[in-house]
């Protein structure tokens, strides 16, 4: 019954009640209570005002609930900032809850009341304003943060995340522009970032598997000591996966091309790479580095940034002088490149991981173009051309997608 009653909405849950004895108030057990869209659409559908008869609904949970609540999620992007919102977070932090989920419009200030709830172990907040009290010591359980959009300071958003140390997994997709930001996180397995920043700088994260950054600019740290990406890559040895977006190059040495790290990305299985131009020579060379610094690489993903320019010299001129002779990609199994042109950089990236990948089962190509041209079907009878160092390696190339 309890496995049926957290399949429904919790409105569909209160109703449940009417079904028998057995069921009745059976809904008031349930450890977790979710308000999301869902709930909201079959408001807006049935009643003139949701939010009147949403407040209504929330008042009724918080009245007849009983025992503790282990998960909550208001996720309600219509709904507007309401006192009602504050009185429910009074009556979680006298419920012992672990998880909580949190998104409205934006501008709503978040209740000091929601740093009483030290049992939390997942806190997820969108778009609202984060003010903790001064006499705020830490979430000490706290596994899971993740902060989307959100109104913050700096130096709170830095006290935030040490007070936390337990903290395995950090998600923050933050609008505001910080000058600096310090990850002081031993526990830190997951780091994602998104946002404007002039620097991040990791205390301590021996235990670092997953990094996922998106940032147009962006200066790493280690420590007290600003560095370069290259010396981040060293300071996280244990890093398994590793996306990149936007001008990831930016967070290399700009004045040095890398041919080859100083050393080698054992751990590394998974390398995703988004927004990439390889008409550029600074990220082709950062490309081809990273690719021939992961020997232990199972899964590699990029996409490439639609740019339109002549072919320029000097990336040939580079590429010829490469040496792939030491390139040994034994574990590479699954490719994906997205929006190829067929130029010439391109095609030298997808004959070296074919030549090099001797247990690879399938490279997926997608074209940059929305239908089959002269220029295309000419790239499909180049690639049946190459090398394949694994014999079951399956070729597909799909067309773009019109959206």
């Amino acid at each position: 019954m309890d496995n049926i009653l957290m399949h429904l909405t919790i409105r569909d849950a209160v109703k449940t009640s009417i079904l028998s004895k057995q069921w009745r108030y059976k809904w008031a057990n349930l450890p977790q209570l979710i308000f999301d869209d869902k709930l909201w659409q079959e408001l807006e559908r049935n009643w003139k005002s949701a939010r009147i008869k949403f407040t209504s609904i929330l008042y009724q949970v918080l009245l007849f609930h009983r025992g503790p609540i282990t998960k909550f999620a208001l996720t309600i992007p219509e709904l507007r900032s309401c006192s009602e919102i504050d009185h429910l977070i009074y009556f979680l932090s006298k419920n012992d809850v672990k998880e909580f989920t949190f998104k409205i419009q934006k501008g709503h200030k978040l209740s000091s009341l929601l740093f009483m709830c030290l049992q939390l172990k997942h806190l997820s907040l969108s778009s609202c304003l984060i003010y903790p009290p001064p006499s705020f010591k830490g979430f000490n359980r706290l596994i899971m943060l993740e902060l989307d959009d959100v109104t913050i300071e700096a130096e709170v958003l830095i006290k935030l995340i040490s007070s936390c140390p337990l903290l395995e997994q950090l998600v923050l997709r933050i609008t505001v522009e910080f000058d600096y930001l310090e990850i002081d996180a031993p526990m830190l397995k997951l780091f994602e970032l998104k946002c404007v920043t002039t620097s991040v700088s990791f205390k301590k994260s021996p235990l670092l598997e997953m990094v996922s950054v998106a940032a147009d600019e962006n200066v790493l740290a280690v420590g007290d000591e600003f560095c370069n990406f290259v010396e981040f890559l060293e300071s996280v040895p244990s890093l398994q996966k590793l996306h990149m977006s936007y001008h990831f190059t930016k967070l290399l040495v700009p004045d040095e091309i890398q041919t080859m790290l100083p050393f080698t990305l054992n751990n590394l299985k998974i390398l995703e790479l988004s927004a990439i131009s390889l008409y550029s020579l600074e990220e082709l060379s950062s490309v081809l580095c990273l690719i021939k610094s992961s020997p232990n690489l199972e899964k590699l993903k990029i996409e490439m940034f639609a740019e339109e320019v002549d072919h320029a010299t000097y990336l040939l001129d580079f590429l010829k002088v490469q040496d792939y002779s030491n390139v040994l990609l034994s574990r590479l199994q699954e490719v994906t490149l997205i929006g190829i042109a067929g130029t010439v950089p391109e095609m030298t990236l997808i004959k070296l991981l074919l030549e090099k990948s001797s247990t690879l089962k399938r490279m997926v190509i997608s074209s940059k173009f929305y239908k089959c041209d002269d220029k295309l079907v000419g790239t499909l009878k180049e690639l049946n051309k190459f090398l394949r160092a694994s014999p079951n390696a399956e070729v597909k190339f799909e067309e773009r997608i019109q959206q």
